[in-house]
């Protein structure tokens, strides 16, 4: 599966790269311009989804662009003496124009955000929903991994009962399953076993 994704939506851009042990955060949206990394083993499993507005400079932008409009129309209709019933039609298409622009406005958008220490949130609409829902899957797998490669082993430098620790903690968490867990622990007994200065 791809490690990247690349989420374009309106005027706004967001790409996510998964490396080894960190994620690649790129943010390029209305509300923030920010690059930065977060470590996986800072990505926490809670996610909830927020409904966001858009820009309120947006808004104004578009009702002056529907003025200007408007207005425009109005004065070449006038100097080319167009008929009422054209006038009412160009300028009702104008208006319906205006209104879906505003639906789109209160509409918004959705986030999917995922605790962290960084702000780690996705665009989410119908259309890219299930590729960021991958994406997700991917950072968790990728996190397990990340966490049984540095704690899934025998430490000759670490007290056993740090070590033990570590693996109930894969354990509970669901890193490791009860045989892995059974495995290492005794691995580990018999190290420490072979071993008594430790």
């Amino acid at each position: 599966m791809e490690n990247k994704l690349e989420i374009k939506f309106k005027n706004q851009k967001q790409s996510f790269e998964v490396l080894e042990n960190e994620i690649i955060v790129d943010l390029d949206t209305a509300k923030h311009k920010l690059k930065y990394n977060i470590p996986l083993e800072e990505i926490k499993t809670t996610q909830y989804i927020n409904k966001t507005k858009e820009d309120s400079r947006s808004m104004l932008f578009y009702f002056s662009l529907f003025l200007n409009t408007t207005l425009i129309l109005y004065l070449i209709s006038d100097y080319f003496k167009f008929s009422p019933v054209l006038i009412q039609s160009i300028l009702l298409s104008t208006l319906l124009t205006f209104v879906a622009i505003i639906k789109a406005f209160f509409d918004g958008h959705n986030e999917k955000h995922i605790d962290s220490s960084k702000l780690f949130y996705f665009i989410y609409t119908k259309k890219n929903a299930l590729e960021i829902d991958k994406f997700i899957e991917l950072v968790y797998k990728k996190q397990i991994e990340f966490f049984r490669r540095k704690y899934f082993l025998i430490d000759p430098i670490l007290p056993y009962n740090v070590q033990y620790e570590r693996y109930i903690w894969l354990y509970s968490n669901k890193y490791i399953n009860e045989n892995e867990y059974e495995v290492i622990k005794e691995d580990l007994d018999k190290y420490f076993s072979f071993n008594p200065t430790l």
